[in-house]
């Protein structure tokens, strides 16, 4: 799901329009069960010796089940995303009852080892999560929620709140552009190196046609559709 750290009428339009694909059903982003990239590129992306004791961000989490996966897997698992029911939903469909307060401009929510902060992104500061930076980020659908703008905004707020050596696993989609517009936006391989070239080394894990599987790319008339991931290590 997407956040804004904007004030203007564009970025709020935007922003309500996340608001509103919840509250009318409108979540064909959200998948049941773990994702297959992250399952099979976990090991591949994030050092085994270190997911025990390290802490991993998931932006724009939605109720992505993948936040239990993880959990399992890490010391804790943070999520952040901006639209409540969201965040509520997550916890009554998988029957789990958290403590909730308020820190910074966060309405956060805690199960064990997850934590979920519901706001916007943006606005997160380390001294929000224990002035503790993350060893790990997973984004599966975050940064191909963002309009090209706020892409490139993305990336360096995104660094801000990373220990050294961060490690990523990034699932992006591209498709032919100009029949039809996001979300989710068109992310290409190239647009990733460049968006990335200054914080981190990236390499690709794999790519897999798209449109064969996905109704919604078809109905949107494109001639292709992929998907990649990519292993990210910042510096």
């Amino acid at each position: 799901c997407l956040t804004l750290g904007t004030t203007s009428m564009n970025y709020q339009q935007e922003q309500q329009q996340w608001f509103d694909r919840w509250q009318e059903g409108r979540i064909g982003f959200h998948v049941s069960g773990e994702n297959p990239w992250l399952t099979r590129f976990a090991d591949d992306v994030y050092a085994a010796e270190t997911t025990a004791t390290s802490r991993i961000l998931v932006p724009l989490c939605g109720k992505t089940w993948d936040l239990l996966w993880l959990r399992s897997r890490f010391h804790a698992v943070i999520g952040v995303e901006l639209v409540p029911q969201a965040v509520h939903d997550f916890f009554a469909e998988h029957e789990l009852t958290p403590t909730q307060d308020t820190v910074g401009p966060f309405e956060r929510f805690r199960h064990g080892n997850l934590t979920l902060l519901q706001g916007d992104f943006f606005e997160l500061e380390l001294s929000h999560v224990d002035d503790q930076p993350f060893e790990a980020v997973y984004d599966r659908a975050s940064l191909i929620a963002l309009p090209q703008e706020l892409r490139e905004r993305y990336v360096p707020h995104l660094e801000s709140l990373l220990a050294p050596r961060a490690q990523q696993l990034l699932i992006t989609i591209s498709y032919e552009e100009g029949k039809t517009t996001g979300p989710p936006h068109s992310v290409t391989e190239e647009e990733v190196h460049q968006l990335f070239a200054d914080q981190a080394d990236v390499s690709v894990l794999d790519t897999k046609d798209l449109l064969q599987e996905s109704p919604n790319m078809q109905e949107r008339g494109v001639s292709w559709a992929r998907e990649t991931a990519f292993r990210l290590q910042f510096r």
